[in-house]
């Protein structure tokens, strides 16, 4: 057994030869892993607000709403939720890269240093605006997907996938509106104006619609045709997610929890389906029991639940420092090359 297979049976409890199947062999190159070949790993997730939150998407609202029934819910978007995962996966990795730069560079092939952001690039002329900054080899890059330069020949579509994050309790209970002073980023007052200008020496008020603390969100996550050192990987980052929205200094607080987990040949149930079991609980440990008993009943493949697995993943796969395990990480990267091999040798074949 391997040291990653050991880490996966200590977190969950199932031997890794149980849910093989649902991953893919990425020990050596091969056209076969670019295309789907019906692994997917069903992550369930629940988001609590743990302060007060500013989730805004496109448009003039502070906050979305879903309309279900004759209630209206906040949600999440993916992309947005998504936004945040890849950007702690990148500080991570990060992190293990400044402590193991030469075994890193061993696998990527290079001598020069690695770096990788997600970075929106200036609008120039006609060109929209874009983002900038990817690497196109890492574990993040390579597994949320990239979009090359003008002279690369291929672009890589994301293998993780999710759902609506919607809130459990309707906007009634779950948004308030707050009024606050707008704060001269200069002085740090409410003092509008020099000295000398006695016109608008006051403060703007302004208001804003947020998520109540305490609010609960649920949604889903699946992660199709990937490794078993990236999906520890991408467990491991889920874990440390802890601020999510608009204004995080002042709001933005939350915790993630990961009750379930599915390994199948396809989607299993949605946002929507476990929304609808739990609508209108606030309890997190009432939500994550019903989810879970919910799972049961629709399982197909291999079902894995727990009040909560984020403590197993964070004392197996960190170390004393907050590290993630250097050699889950050394052995994602190993994924991530042979996944890009397979796109290059798929891509000369044809």
């Amino acid at each position: 057994m391997s040291k990653v297979e050991e880490y996966f049976k200590n977190i969950f409890g199932v031997e890794f030869s149980q849910v093989k199947p649902f991953f893919s062999d990425l020990s050596k190159a091969d056209v076969k892993n670019v295309v789907p070949q019906g692994r997917v790993i069903n992550v369930y997730v629940v988001v609590r607000a743990n302060n007060e939150l500013l989730i805004r998407h496109e448009g003039g609202e502070d906050i979305s709403l879903a309309s279900i029934g004759n209630d209206k819910y906040p949600i999440i978007l993916y992309d947005k939720f998504q936004s945040v995962y890849r950007r702690k996966e990148l500080e991570l990795l990060r992190s293990d890269y400044n402590h193991h730069k030469a075994e890193i560079n061993k696998i990527r092939g290079k001598d020069d240093d690695w770096f990788c952001a997600l970075r929106p690039t200036v609008a120039t002329k006609k060109e929209e605006e874009r983002i900038g900054g990817q690497c196109g080899e890492c574990p993040d890059c390579v597994t949320f997907g990239f979009a090359v330069r003008k002279e690369g020949r291929y672009n890589v579509k994301s293998r993780i996938e999710g759902d609506l994050f919607i809130a459990t309790t309707s906007e009634r209970k779950s948004v308030v509106i707050r009024t606050f002073n707008a704060v001269d980023d200069v002085t740090k007052t409410t003092l509008i104006g020099g000295e000398g200008d006695q016109t608008g020496r006051t403060g703007a008020l302004f208001r804003l619609s947020l998520v109540k603390e305490g609010t609960v969100f649920v949604g889903k996550i699946a992660m199709k045709d990937i490794g078993l050192s990236d999906f520890l990987l991408k467990i491991a980052v889920l874990t440390t997610i802890s601020k999510i929205g608009g204004n995080i200094t002042d709001f933005g607080n939350i915790k993630v929890y990961i009750p379930a987990i599915m390994f199948s040949t396809h989607e299993i149930s949605s946002s929507y389906d476990l929304f609808l079991k739990v609508k209108e609980k606030e309890e997190v440990d009432t939500i994550i029991s019903d989810i879970n008993a919910q799972l049961d009943k629709v399982k197909k493949g291999v079902l894995v639940t727990s009040n909560d697995f984020s403590d197993k993943i964070k004392s197996v796969l960190f170390d004393a420092n907050g590290h993630i395990v250097h050699d889950v990480i050394e052995e994602a990267w190993k994924e991530a090359k042979v996944f890009k091999d397979s796109i290059e040798s798929a891509i000369r074949e044809k």
